[in-house]
């Protein structure tokens, strides 16, 4: 077990790591811009995959879905980038805590599942979380933040498609398809507000491609040895890096607001994820 939350807490290391270099470059570039080189360089590291599977990886009964898929993630990577981008960095994480809570709103509705009165009760407590964070009345609510919210329904809406495409097609297929029309999808928003980019934001975006690819594979390593419900709280880390590198490389301050926020949104993901272990042990 120990192994296996090292690998979850790793993973969170290199998250934020992620995260910083997007919030650097996005003070360079537009972070359209930006978010489509991310995943133009995402695509030249999947390429070794393209070459070994063949046309067989592309085989599909589901190309639209699949598109669509691309579609609604690449607006949501488009947003996630601009609110890194406004946001402080401990911000931006403890929003980022929410998507859990939109996929099991998002499966009731288009999959079908059961939205039990335990389910009912961990969404509840996740909006009241992202409330706490906000605080709206008392604070101003900026335009990153309001682009977070965005953001997390659309990738919790991709997340539920991903658990309809993969009854039938591999995880090789789904990551092409995404890698695919996420950047096709990015690209003439990206021309629009294009400009020359440096050698120095090159190398940070490159950095953005593998630190969050690095960040998949370790959360991957670690949930294969550890439970979901098990490694939930350890994302809770992941604070605690963004705080630290917030403060020594962008002099930010978080308000404890958002730590009693993402808190909450934590218990209320974790309690998800308990529920959701249950649900597909019962099946």
């Amino acid at each position: 077990m120990t192994r296996g939350l090292s690998w979850v807490a790793g993973a969170g290391v290199l998250f934020v790591v992620f995260i910083a270099l997007v919030r650097y470059v996005g003070n360079e570039l537009h972070p359209i811009q930006a978010a489509f080189i991310r995943y133009l360089f995402g695509l030249l590291v999947l390429l070794p995959l393209f070459l070994r599977s063949g046309m067989g990886l592309f085989r599909s009964r589901h190309i639209r879905i699949h598109g669509f898929r691309g579609c609604i993630h690449a607006v949501a990577v488009m947003l996630w980038f601009f609110a890194a981008s406004q946001l402080p960095i401990a911000e931006v994480t403890a929003l980022s805590f929410i998507a859990p809570i939109f996929v099991v709103i998002g499966a009731a509705v288009f999959l079908g599942e059961r939205m039990s009165r335990a389910r009912i009760v961990a969404v509840i407590l996740g909006l009241i979380g992202v409330l706490t964070i906000l605080r709206p009345g008392t604070a101003v609510i900026q335009w990153g933040a309001v682009a977070m919210l965005f953001a997390a329904p659309l990738f919790a809406a991709s997340k539920v498609l991903t658990k309809f495409l993969v009854r039938d097609d591999s995880s090789g297929t789904l990551v092409a398809y995404l890698s695919i029309f996420a950047t096709l999808t990015m690209l003439l928003p990206a021309l629009w507000v294009w400009q020359s980019p440096s050698s120095s934001d090159l190398m940070f975006l490159a950095g953005t491609a593998v630190f969050a690819t690095g960040s998949h594979l370790c959360m991957a390593r670690g949930l294969a040895l550890v439970d979901v419900t098990v490694s939930q709280p350890v994302d809770f880390l992941q604070l605690v890096w963004s705080t630290l590198i917030g403060l020594a490389f962008f002099g930010e301050k978080p308000e404890i607001w958002i730590w009693v926020g993402a808190g909450i949104v934590v218990f209320s993901a974790t309690y998800i994820a308990r529920l959701e272990t249950k649900s597909a042990a019962t099946k």
